[in-house]
Parts: C-alpha cells; sequence; structure tokens
C-alpha cells in the first residue's frame, strides 16, 4: 500500500478531492500521529483490467446475495421492544436525511408501522458525512441467538506457515447489508425518523441484516464459508475468512496476485462488494485480524497490546471473560500461557465476588 500526504486547503471554495471520487480512486484517509495520511490502491493498470468493476463498493452500489432470508427469534416477543428515541441535532438530522434516503432508494430500508421502536444516532466521519448507527442493544437482549461458530483468529492465523510470503487482503464492504431479512422478521428492527426539512414522521424497518445485531456477523460468517465452499485455491495458496475479512497467503508473487484476481471476481458474481480504498493486494507485509504478517512471520499490532495493558483489574467475572477473549487473541506470543491465566479460570468457577 502506497502512502502519501495530504494538502489541505480550509480556503478553498470546493472541495479539490470529493468523496465520491476518493472512493472511486481507491482512496484511504487516515490520521497517523496526528498526520493526515493518503493510502492509495495498490491495483496496476494490467491488474484492474482483469477484475469486474462490479466488485468494487461505491457509494450507488449494494450487494446482494442470492440466499434465504434470515430469521430473527425474539424472546417473549408478544411483547414489543419499545425504546424512545433519541433527541437528534438538526445539524445530525441534516447529515443523516442523505444516507436514508440512499438506503431507501436501494431497498435496504422501508416505511412500516411497527410496535416495536429502538432509537437511532447520526455518528459524523472523517469526511464530514454521517453515518447511521441504530442502537439494538435491548433487541440483542431479547435475541435467540445462534451457536456461534465464528473461528478463533489465532486458529485461522495458525494455518499460515513460513512458506507464505506474499499476501492480499479484501474487506468485503456493507456486508452484513448483503443478507436479506425475512419479511417476518423486519418489525423487530424498525425505529422512528423525522424529516428534517418536510417534518414528517415515519417509522423506517431494515430489510437486510442490520449492522450492530448481535447475530449479524455469525449469520452472514455462516453464509460466505458455505459460499466459499464453491470456491477452490490454486497450489501453494491458502484462503482464509474471518466474518468480512478475507485473506490470501501464498509462496510467490504471481501465484498470489492470480489468486487475488480469481477471488475478487468471484466475490462480484456471488454478488457482493470489496472496499478498494481498504484493499491490500500483494503485499510483502498485510493487516489482518489485528496482526501483521510479513514473509512468513506474525506480529501482533502494538496497538492492541497497548490497549490490552490500559485495562484495569477486572472487578467481576464479566470482566474477567472480556480479558481473557483479549489476551486469548494474543497467546501466541505470551509464553506459558495457559499456566498463567489458569488462576483466572479459577475464579470464574468460584461463587461470589471477585477479589
Amino acid at each position: 500500500m502506497r502512502i502519501g500526504n495530504l494538502l489541505l486547503v480550509p480556503e478553498a471554495d470546493y472541495n479539490l478531492l470529493g468523496r465520491d471520487l476518493i472512493i472511486e480512486m481507491g482512496i484511504n484517509i487516515e490520521v497517523v500521529n496526528e498526520e493526515i495520511k493518503i493510502k492509495l490502491c495498490p491495483l496496476r493498470v494490467e491488474d484492474e483490467e482483469k477484475i469486474n468493476s462490479e466488485v468494487w463498493y461505491t457509494p450507488d452500489s449494494v450487494g446482494r446475495l442470492n440466499i434465504p432470508p434470515f430469521s430473527v427469534i425474539i424472546k417473549d416477543s408478544e411483547t414489543p421492544i419499545r425504546v424512545k428515541q433519541y433527541p437528534i441535532s438538526p445539524e445530525g438530522k441534516n447529515g443523516l436525511k442523505p444516507e436514508i434516503e440512499r438506503l431507501l432508494s436501494k431497498g435496504l430500508l422501508e416505511s412500516c408501522m411497527s410496535p416495536f421502536n429502538t432509537p437511532i444516532l447520526p455518528i459524523k466521519k472523517a469526511d464530514g458525512s454521517y453515518r447511521l448507527v441504530h442502537d439494538l442493544r435491548e433487541i440483542n437482549k431479547k435475541t435467540v441467538a445462534r451457536f456461534p461458530v465464528v473461528a478463533n483468529p489465532y486458529t485461522l492465523l495458525s494455518r499460515l506457515g513460513p512458506e507464505k510470503q506474499y499476501y492480499s487482503v479484501i474487506d468485503l464492504k456493507d456486508a452484513f447489508w448483503a443478507c436479506p431479512l425475512d419479511e417476518k422478521s423486519r418489525d423487530c428492527f424498525a425505529f422512528e425518523w423525522e424529516d428534517p426539512v418536510t417534518h414528517r414522521r415515519q417509522q423506517l424497518r431494515w430489510t437486510v441484516l442490520p449492522q450492530g445485531f448481535t447475530e449479524s456477523p455469525n449469520l452472514f460468517g455462516q453464509a460466505l464459508e458455505q459460499i466459499l465452499q464453491e470456491y477452490q485455491t490454486g497450489e501453494g495458496v491458502t484462503l482464509i475468512q474471518y466474518v468480512d475479512d478475507l485473506l490470501i497467503a501464498g509462496e510467490t508473487e504471481d501465484k498470489v496476485r492470480a489468486e487475488s484476481i480469481r477471488l475478487l471476481n468471484f466475490l462480484s458474481a456471488k454478488g457482493l462488494k470489496v472496499s478498494k480504498a481498504k484493499l491490500q493486494f500483494v503485499e510483502e507485509e498485510v493487516k489482518y485480524l489485528g496482526h501483521y504478517l510479513r514473509k512468513g512471520e506474525k506480529k501482533i499490532d502494538p496497538e492492541r497490546v497497548k490497549g490490552i495493558l490500559s485495562i484495569p483489574p477486572p472487578k467481576s467475572k464479566k470482566q474477567i471473560r472480556q480479558l481473557l477473549g483479549l489476551m486469548g487473541y494474543c497467546r501466541q506470543w505470551i509464553e506459558n500461557y495457559s499456566t498463567k491465566v489458569k488462576f483466572l479460570y479459577e475464579k470464574l468457577s468460584q461463587g461470589g465476588l471477585v477479589k
């Protein structure tokens, strides 16, 4: 991934580089150590000519998987969950309006009259646009969850041997929205929306798996895993899937390049969209699942270590489980890990408060 400098001209009368053009060109803007950096898409012209352009995400496109709709089971569904909408500032409503109109036009949202209601929030992004966040915590509490079959990242990465020298990382964009939601389950995901221009109040609901829903990663991950059963990798190449993040690792640059192009075209044919801005294409070092992979070696992201070290001592069993989950992610780099965390597992089996 090539990195360049970004010149910010706040007094300019118009955008020198608009959001649509940034997405089209596969440019990713990041703030690194208080400095704005832009990451340029590493695709060569000859590579891009071999890839179906329909695979790239744009604001005007959405992914669609041809799979049976998912249904959701809510405990005590005869008692609807109703949470009053939080106040939203005029700026927030105006920011959300184009996004909600886009989601409606693409069929991801639809009008409804539902007994359920949970609130939404406007989240301002770095580029000035707004992201719609649906607070589904109360729905999540009452959801009858399937048994999670999402693989452990440690187990997945253990499949990579030292012979793997080149990598590609493919980030599926808005992957959950590619999964249809059964019509009988849609009312559970309703929210109230007031148009800031017309002041019309109405309820809207999702027609696809919502982001923020506790079951979405598990359901999408299983659906994608089943789809990938149709895909056969070439000799000397490994494909790893973790929910909506895909890694291709191989022995040679040519093998990884050919496999990456073939996989992108396969994903396009299945109706999925890929973020060009986040694509890591045929590189000797990539970041995947909080790890840096380079020439057959793995190194944990220093930011992840910093985050774990900043966690205060756990005071409840829930906090112990959370800590064990985070440390288990790093167990490959902790000598005698099982011995060192044994006392924490013993605390979980004891009654009373954690001391």
